[in-house]
């Protein structure tokens, strides 16, 4: 399975309203922030070199490995989203979603095999700084969205694929570009989520 395959059911289901559903909704928004982050500012900075790049065997490699290794934070930035957005409107505890949250990102991560280059240590660590994301998360009221992103972010800015020198003064730009596009995906998750339901669902 492709990380980025979850993406042809982006548009599905049109409900949130148990666990399955949630988390194809986490898996794939995450694999859309990841994806569409990381294309546009490498789009951007190549401008009509790009589509030359994207058959260049060297950019490709950097081009997927930036995309793996950006997957958790993306994960841990949908996640939170989402405790704060229940915990928020169904009045739930702190940290009282937290274990069904990580149930579900451990399935997430169970499904891909470890990133070539990255270790076999890879998704273990990933699925431990989500946990420790979200119990930092539960030590005060929901945040923000858009100040969900900014402990993370810089994980995904650093693997880009493109040369340090030339992203040198891009940071803010693209954070605020991660921070937009979660901001997108909070309201797609209003807009679908049934949330008595899975406030059940999670608090079991």
């Amino acid at each position: 399975m492709s990380i980025f395959g979850t993406l042809l059911s982006y548009f599905a289901p049109q409900q949130i309203a148990d666990a399955a559903a949630l988390q194809q909704f986490i898996e794939s928004r995450s694999a859309y922030l990841v994806q569409k982050s990381i294309t546009e500012y490498t789009q951007a900075r190549a401008g009509m070199l790009f589509s030359t790049m994207m058959r260049e065997p060297i950019f490709l490699e950097g081009y997927e490995k930036a995309r793996w290794h950006s997957f958790p934070a993306a994960i841990s930035m949908m996640t939170e989203m989402v405790e704060g957005t229940v915990r928020e409107r169904e009045s739930a505890a702190a940290g009282s979603l937290d274990a069904a949250l990580m149930r579900i990102v451990e399935a997430i991560l169970a499904q891909y095999p470890v990133p070539s280059g990255l270790g076999e240590a890879f998704w273990r660590g990933a699925a431990d700084r989500v946990a420790r994301d979200l119990a930092q998360a539960a030590l005060g009221p929901p945040k923000p969205v858009q100040g969900i992103p900014l402990f993370r972010v810089k994980e995904i800015f650093d693997a880009l694929p493109v040369n340090d020198y030339l992203k040198q003064h891009d940071f803010p730009m693209f954070s605020n570009t991660i921070r937009f596009h979660l901001t997108e995906l909070k309201v797609e998750f209003e807009e679908k989520a049934a949330f008595p339901e899975l406030k059940r669902v999670l608090s079991a």
